[in-house]
């Protein structure tokens, strides 16, 4: 074997462990849970409207709070996740948001909900590097464009199931119910996490190794152009996640009950996009086409 080989052994393994498959379910299942959370404000939120006198401007600023620390804390999560590993760093992330839920039923008003969501936007920006990560450790580079699309459709997921379940649960229960439930079940995956997950011994060596200073990255032609796509992007995506149920409610006077019949049918179209992508990139790969070439 090459020395390049040796010093990266995933690359070269031609039989991955079986449980790869498992630890990709576990960041799949996280990416539903971080869904739910977002749809969990976005389904409340005519409700909230009423109840804490919020204008369209307040309601703003309550996801300007989440964005923004959403946003420091993608800059801080990732080297934080490279020098304390994957079980860890995700397992911390978890924590963190599902606990900021369970906070959201001591809310009072637009302040109080607002510093709610300031903390949920910490813990939630390490999901993408923690996933991210754990495809490196555990998926070859021929199959990483197809875990990737895995988890990624999670977001997809819990984006089509929070309107209908997170929209009963209100209903049912109150608007505090949404943000209990999906509290509760970031801490049961968090028990299975800590239960199930390990850094393969193949890799173990090249993680527990000192990362490479982020300010290097930002000079990379990759990460500058990446960023830039980010900026266009997400703003389309962050409407149809957090203004869409209030959109409806508002302009299309939907109920509580027909927002829950309706506002996940674009995000299963995203679902599907996640997986054909993933799926077409590797069917590339298979059929020789660079991994480069395949990923664009």
């Amino acid at each position: 074997m090459s020395t390049s080989a040796a010093e990266n052994p995933v690359a070269e393994d031609r039989r991955p462990s079986r449980l790869r498959w498992v630890m990709i379910g576990l960041a799949f299942l996280a990416t539903v849970i971080n869904y739910l959370d977002r749809q969990a404000l976005a389904v409340t939120a005519p409700e909230l409207k009423i109840r804490f006198a919020m204008s369209d401007e307040t309601y703003g600023l309550i996801l300007s709070a989440f964005m923004f620390a959403y946003t420091v804390m993608n800059g801080v999560s990732g080297p934080l996740l490279d020098r304390i590993g994957t079980r860890i760093g995700y397992a911390w992330c978890m924590l963190w948001w599902s606990t900021a839920d369970l906070l959201h039923v001591m809310s009072t008003g637009p302040f109080s909900l607002g510093i709610c969501r300031l903390l949920t936007g910490m813990g939630e920006a390490g999901n993408w590097p923690a996933a991210v990560k754990l495809v490196s450790e555990w998926f070859p580079p021929a199959e990483r464009a197809l875990a990737s699309g895995i988890f990624n459709s999670g977001a997809a997921v819990g984006a089509v199931v929070g309107p209908p379940l997170l929209g009963w649960l209100v209903v049912s229960w109150g608007w505090q119910a949404a943000f209990v439930a999906v509290g509760v079940l970031g801490y049961g995956w968090l028990i299975l996490w800590w239960l199930l997950y390990r850094t393969p011994e193949s890799v173990r060596r090249e993680v527990e190794a000192r990362p490479a200073p982020p300010w290097h990255l930002l000079r990379t032609r990759f990460v500058g152009w990446f960023t830039v796509s980010k900026f266009f992007m997400d703003p389309v995506w962050y409407f149809y996640v957090f203004w869409f149920p209030k959109y409806l409610s508002t302009v299309h006077a939907f109920t509580m009950l027909d927002i829950a019949k309706t506002a996940w049918i674009p995000f299963l179209t995203a679902d599907i996009g996640n997986l054909a992508g993933g799926y077409v990139t590797k069917r590339l790969i298979t059929r020789g086409v660079a991994i480069p070439q395949a990923r664009r």
